[in-house]
């Protein structure tokens, strides 16, 4: 009997491994995932995420799959969030601080330029109607502060 595989965190299709996007998400994520609340965000979110970075021209699509993602090049079918932003608005996302309720701090000055930028299109998420708890996990797991 040989013994059983152990499943990676996260894993990458062939287009995701030549991706600097995937890989930089990837890393943010799994870094990210160490605390004992992101991580028990990240076991419990079960949720397909488009990220398109329009100064790049490149996309990929995340599914979390309760505790493993996997990432894939390009935008995938059956999204239920998409990101779409210039490259420093979506690294922007990891700044934005997590107050009270555990919910993300838009009253922060990193939380106020997002919104600022939403405002003025340079970033626009797809899909928020119905996934508002998914969005609030994702904003948590890639999240630099806090637990």
């Amino acid at each position: 009997m040989g013994s059983p595989s152990i499943r990676p965190l996260i894993a990458y299709d062939a287009a995701a491994h030549r991706s600097q996007l995937a890989k930089m998400l990837g890393e943010l994520i799994e870094a990210n995932v160490t605390g004992e609340e992101r991580r028990r965000d990240f076991d419990r979110l079960l949720t397909r995420v488009g990220v398109h970075v329009t100064d790049l021209g490149e996309s990929v699509t995340m599914s979390f799959q309760g505790g493993h993602l996997f990432i894939q090049g390009g935008l995938a079918p059956d999204r239920a969030l998409t990101i779409h932003g210039d490259s420093e608005t979506v690294l922007m996302l990891g700044n934005v601080e997590i107050g009270f309720a555990r919910t993300p701090n838009l009253l922060t000055g990193a939380g106020r330029e997002l919104v600022w930028r939403m405002v003025q299109g340079r970033l626009r998420v797809e899909g928020v109607s119905g996934n508002l708890t998914a969005l609030t996990q994702l904003t948590r797991i890639f999240s630099v502060h806090g637990q």
